[in-house]
């Protein structure tokens, strides 16, 4: 009994010291007290709520729905490098009136904006309707998906559909734009000078637009002419204009005759030019005779045999009768095969 009691009064012992070393300890700041654990935790979710207030308050402040887009999703671009790049470089080389990475947090507000207001639709209608389950699924989750996928598909392509059109419009244009800027040359006018002449003409479409990126970098940049010919060959998307600009200052660096390359080119281009339309006459002359033996001659040709059968009491052709088909042929079939020729000319022709 009395060794029970020894050791009862050594364990005492024992936890009073621990007691004291702890309270010592806590004294000296070298044990984080409870109060401060509770502080540290208090600070965690203050840093949480200034964090999500701070967002609020920016979402607030926000003037345009472009600017609520780049709050949003301004580090979308940061997590996709490499699949938004192309689109990044199409958005500057096509002159966009929109920031790089403003027209990433567009492609995915408008997608998600469409898919979401889709999806209440969708849920209010699956209500009303009492559809079946799988249906309802249908109709709340895979048609608001395809939804966003189409918007982003459409926004995602745009810059590179126009980057395309503007090549188009530095091609047609530019024949005339190099003659004009030869007859600049010729007078003895620096090359720096002769583009910022060629920006007063907005009748030559995108080269004078390529024009103005040059007389821009040199005055607003403070780069020679070297630097910006460099650069806005880099960027444009049209070959010929690019292969000029290289030209260009190839013969400023070297010394040569910059008039007599002008009006080599000037020639080239127009004969190009010229060779384009008339390939293109030709095949218009083509597209006019098969449009006249599709929608004229065909037409004519189909209503005479129905003419024909109508005659003929009780004449179904596949489970129509002749005056169904004839109304179909009228008023549906003819009309969308014109639309659809028209669009085909209009989308084939080369720009004016």
């Amino acid at each position: 009994m009395s060794s029970l009691k020894a050791n009862s009064l050594k364990k005492k012992q024992e936890v009073s010291e621990v007691e004291a070393l702890r309270k010592s300890l806590k004294d000296l700041s070298l044990l984080p007290s409870e109060k401060k654990e509770q502080k540290n935790i208090g600070r965690a979710f203050s840093l949480l709520a200034g964090d999500v207030v701070g967002l609020f308050m920016k979402m607030k402040a926000a003037k345009t729905f472009r600017s609520l887009s780049n709050i949003l999703f301004k580090k979308t671009d940061k997590l996709f490098p490499s699949f938004f790049r192309p689109m990044k470089s199409a958005v500057s080389a096509a002159d966009m009136k929109v920031m790089p990475e403003s027209y990433v947090g567009l492609c995915m507000s408008v997608p998600f904006l469409v898919a979401a207001s889709v999806f209440g639709v969708m849920i209010v209608e699956a209500v009303m309707l009492e559809l079946p389950l799988i249906v309802e699924l249908f109709m709340m989750f895979v048609i608001p998906v395809l939804l966003f996928f189409i918007c982003f598909f459409v926004l995602y392509t745009y810059p590179f559909e126009k980057l395309k059109h503007k090549a188009r419009n530095i091609d047609a244009n530019m024949p005339f734009a190099v003659n004009h800027l030869a007859a600049i040359a010729s007078s003895g006018v620096p090359p720096e000078r002769a583009f910022e002449m060629l920006t007063q003409f907005k009748e030559y479409g995108s080269v004078s637009v390529e024009a103005k990126n040059i007389v821009d970098r040199i005055n607003i940049f403070g780069e020679d002419l070297t630097q910006a010919l460099t650069h806005v060959a880099k960027t444009t998307p049209s070959k010929p204009l690019r292969d000029l600009l290289y030209g260009i200052m190839s013969i400023t660096v070297s010394g040569g005759n910059l008039k007599d390359y002008l009006n080599e080119v000037a020639s080239i281009a127009l004969f190009n030019y010229k060779l384009a339309r008339r390939k293109y006459i030709e095949t218009l002359s083509t597209y006019a005779d098969i449009y006249t033996g599709i929608l004229i001659a065909a037409p004519l040709f189909l209503v005479a045999i129905l003419t024909v059968m109508n005659i003929i009491p009780g004449s179904f052709v596949a489970g129509f009768t002749v005056d169904q088909i004839m109304w179909l042929g009228v008023y549906v079939i003819i009309p969308i095969l014109n639309i659809g020729f028209l669009a085909f000319v209009a989308y084939t022709q080369p720009e004016i």
